[in-house]
């Protein structure tokens, strides 16, 4: 049985997330919740390698076939969820797909596994006028690290 890096009590949540960068001709490929993008990927399973988990999501999310490649980011994420303080870690992964003819370039299409999440390509000039998950995604998708970068952010306002 699987069970998602996801630990929670009446106070606070906890959970280990992979999320994949997926990059072609100037457009990055994200989900989109109401208003919000985001990066697409999901929780890992207890006993699950990052990286097997961010290929297991995209071809249940996206139906695709991924290649990992370098660990780009890792964000340490604190955040209110509701009256719960909640504590992240986020793995963000450089991804390519198996087969480039997957996802064209006008792809847009509801995940394969929650109807009220949409996937498409934006381009990057678009992600600055909208609100999109991690914010440093706005500024770092135009210069990738060469290292894996390190980000902790802290909204919990203590």
């Amino acid at each position: 049985m699987r069970k998602d890096w996801l630990f929670s009590d009446k106070k606070t949540i906890c959970h280990f997330r992979v999320a994949g960068v997926l990059i072609r001709s100037g457009k990055v490929f994200l989900q989109k919740v109401g208003a919000e993008y985001a990066v697409p990927g999901g929780h890992v399973n207890f006993g699950e390698a990052s990286e097997m988990s961010l290929i297991r999501e995209f071809k249940e999310e996206v139906g695709v076939d991924i290649v990992c490649g370098r660990l780009l980011w890792v964000e340490e994420v604190f955040w209110k969820w509701g009256e719960k303080n909640a504590h992240g870690i986020v793995f963000y992964y450089l991804v390519s797909l198996v087969n480039d003819a997957d996802l064209p370039d006008d792809y847009q299409a509801a995940s394969k596994d929650n109807q009220s999440v949409s996937l498409q390509w934006v381009p990057f000039e678009d992600m600055q006028k909208t609100t999109v998950y991690p914010a440093f995604l706005k500024d770092k998708i135009y210069n990738l690290p060469a290292h894996t970068a390190h980000f902790v952010r802290n909204d919990w306002g203590d």
